[in-house]
């Protein structure tokens, strides 16, 4: 008998045995039976209703038997690529999970509606914000040169007011302008011509200003300050901006929650990049 205990075939057996008794524990589940996987009204629903939206039409019967069958297989390699754990150290599962969760917190947050106080105090925290642009009226003298255009204005202050002559060159650029903000003078002009033409003084020919065109002369006829616009025309975008803000609020409140819950564990030369993400951490 002892001698059978020091017997190395013996040994291999039992060292067998016991691997193929962890094996068949491990995968107790798989020997069980098929595991059940469910599909019922709701799937089949959000199967019509999404290729509804896409074809703007219902399923047809054969369409329909297709969806279900490509969501079946869908549903089905998903589960085997989770259980051989292939979505474990992916990027893009990664992010798109994180994005799943972004969606849920911020859809969460919009479901609370903002009284008209709370609107109120967010426009008063930046009100030139929510203003009516300033508007002006000018016309122009176009130029390809800027020396033609200062010679130009040195004959304009010569003459009355309204006394252009047959100054300035042919262009499909209107001469008169109205009621323009700053955005639709920079779609014509350019960014740095509005910024100029807003600090011009009404009144008398100025210039020249550059655009990308070429040089102008420009006289401002008048101009209009921003004006305050009515709360309930402002309303909608009041709660935009605080649907906005809660969303940011909640998720950063979320994100400070979730650093509790993990311990962040990082290489002494990874923890100067962490910043106060590290702080309190092993």
């Amino acid at each position: 008998m002892k001698r059978w205990l020091h017997e190395p075939l013996l040994h291999f057996l039992l060292a067998g045995a016991l691997l193929f008794a962890a094996y068949a524990w491990l995968n107790r589940e798989r020997e069980s039976g098929p595991r059940e996987v469910r599909i019922g009204a709701a799937e089949i629903n959000w199967l019509k209703e999404t290729w509804t939206r896409q074809w703007q039409r219902p399923p047809t019967e054969e369409e329909l038997r297709g969806l279900v069958a490509d969501f079946l297989k869908e549903d089905l390699l998903a589960r085997e690529a989770r259980e051989l754990k292939l979505d474990e150290n992916d990027t893009i599962v990664r992010r798109r999970l994180a994005q799943k969760m972004r969606f849920v917190i911020e859809d969460t947050a919009t479901l609370a509606e903002p009284t008209d106080d709370e609107l109120r105090r967010l426009l008063a925290v930046d009100a030139a914000a929510y203003q009516a642009p300033a508007r002006i009226n000018f016309s122009q003298l176009y130029f390809k040169t800027g020396a033609d255009a200062q010679a130009a204005l040195k004959r304009l202050a010569q003459k009355s007011a309204g006394d252009t002559g047959r100054l300035g060159e042919n262009t499909l650029l209107e001469r008169d302008y109205a009621g323009l903000d700053a955005a639709a003078v920079t779609s014509v002009f350019g960014p740095k011509f509005a910024e100029r033409l807003f600090a011009v003084d009404t009144g008398g020919w100025q210039g020249p200003l550059a655009s990308g065109y070429g040089f102008h002369l420009v006289f401002v006829t008048a101009r209009q300050p921003p004006q305050a616009r009515p709360f309930a025309e402002l309303r909608p975008q009041l709660r935009a901006e605080w649907q906005r803000r809660q969303q940011a609020q909640a998720s950063e409140k979320y994100f400070a929650e979730l650093l509790k819950k993990y311990a962040i564990v990082a290489d002494d030369s990874v923890r100067p990049l962490l910043g106060s993400l590290a702080k309190g951490q092993p």
